[in-house]
């Protein structure tokens, strides 16, 4: 569960810095280990985010990525993991809480530094735990 989640972010950050590699050896949390040689973040986040789901995360960041902004990530070293367990359908949930002090790079390569806030990334995992039915992520 805890893989899934670091992998989510990492897959996150990646696809929204535009860095189009293969998940390098020394990145140990990276626990999808069939998806480390594809080098699209956003198809490995197809591999095992509901297609709906990143469908409405592609609408949501197009204005970003039409804007030619790029992330660049800076979370924070510690945070916390918290299983909130099943409901009904089989589903578990879990809460990953990071700090954040990253910055938005614009077409010019100009910095803009964005507030540094602690966030949760919230996850819904569905019962065979490997597939991210939901994913939120929410200031603290």
């Amino acid at each position: 569960m805890r893989g899934i989640c670091f992998c989510l972010l990492y897959d996150l950050c990646c696809w929204l810095a535009a860095v189009r590699r293969q998940v390098p050896e020394d990145v140990d949390e990276y626990t999808l280990t069939p998806l480390r040689n594809i080098g699209d973040p956003r198809q490995r986040l197809g591999c095992y985010v509901n297609a709906a789901v990143l469908e409405s995360w592609e609408r949501a960041l197009q204005p970003f990525f039409t804007a030619g902004l790029t992330l660049e990530p800076e979370l924070g070293e510690s945070g916390s993991f918290q299983e909130r367990g099943w409901d009904a359908a089989g589903r578990i949930q879990a809460e990953l809480r990071f700090g954040n002090r990253s910055s938005v790079l614009d077409r010019g390569q100009r910095r803009h530094q964005l507030p540094p806030h602690d966030w949760i990334l919230t996850v819904l995992l569905s019962a065979e735990l490997g597939y991210v039915e939901n994913a939120t992520i929410r200031r603290a």
